[in-house]
Parts: structure tokens; sequence; C-alpha cells
């Protein structure tokens, strides 16, 4: 998964990271060899770098090191980002977690027009920081995503309580 503007890894790094999953999941062989047939898919070129994420982020769930370890091996923008924990609570703090894949289609989308991505990424800040309420964040959103409905759509899977809240 090396790419332009990824971290300088070494083999020894890539087999010392398949050495640690092996070793987590010795009683689990099945997420092990798993993983093995994801990296053999994405060499192989069945699936894609954002393929190898998900799935990835799906296997290792509740192994953040092993989530974090994959991080040395993706290009800068890529990096899986793991949710806040309130420590006092152990229960996760309001964050939006837009992937910055999705961040990055957005910004594809108008590359023309680089005032909307800006206004897109000020909107999801203003949330974050509890400055607006969710429905009207998703009204202005909609607001700025105007023809875009699919990117509006992918959006709310990532906002808490956004299913329904506003439509474009």
């Amino acid at each position: 998964m090396d790419g332009e503007g990824s971290k300088r890894v070494t083999t020894k790094d890539a087999l010392l990271y398949i050495k640690e999953i092996k070793t987590v999941f010795t009683e689990d062989m099945e997420k092990y060899e798993h993983f093995l047939k994801i990296l053999r898919d994405f060499k192989e070129h069945r699936i894609g770098r954002n393929d190898v994420i998900a799935a990835t982020s799906d296997l290792f769930k509740g192994h953040n090191h092993l989530l974090l370890g994959l991080n040395n091996f993706l290009p800068r923008g890529y990096e899986i980002q793991l949710p806040s924990v309130n420590e006092e609570s152990s229960e996760p703090v309001f964050e939006i977690e837009v992937p910055t894949d999705f961040k990055n289609k957005v910004k594809a989308r108008f590359e023309e027009n680089s005032d909307k991505y800006e206004s897109f990424l000020d909107k999801i800040k203003q949330l974050e920081a509890g400055k607006k309420s969710t429905t009207e964040t998703l009204e202005e959103i909609a607001a700025v995503l105007e023809g875009h409905e699919d990117l509006f759509q992918e959006l709310i899977q990532f906002i808490p309580g956004a299913s329904g809240s506003a439509s474009t």
C-alpha cells in the first residue's frame, strides 16, 4: 500500500506487523487468514486501498494498536482515525468522524469552487464545536452540496442522529 507521500517503511516493519497480527489472533486464526486474504486481494488489484482500510477496520475492531499500526503503511490522507473516548465514562465523545477519503471526495468534486469545500469544512467544525445544532448544520450543508445529493446522503452516515434530520 506504499504510495506517494507515505512513510518510509521496510520489509522488516511489515513482517513485524504481520507477526503481531498473528500473535493477537492466535486463538482466532480465521481473522489472521482473512487479513492475509485482504492483502492478497489488494496485491492482485481485486480491491482498492479504501476497501483494505474498511475491511481491516472491521476485522481489527477492539484492537486499536493493530488499526493504528496499519497507518504506517498507508499514504498520508488515508490514516485510520480512532474515535475519542471520554476517560471518565468510557463513552465516545460527540465527534464527527468524517473520513479523510470522504473529505477528499468532496474536495475533488468542488475542485473548481474551493469556497464550497471550505464552507463544507467550516460547517462540520461548527457542529463539532457545538456552535450549531445537527439539524441546522445539515440544512446548511445541504445548501452547500446542492446538486450533489449523493455526497449529502453519504455524509449523513457519519453524523450521529442525522438520518432524516434534513434532506436535499
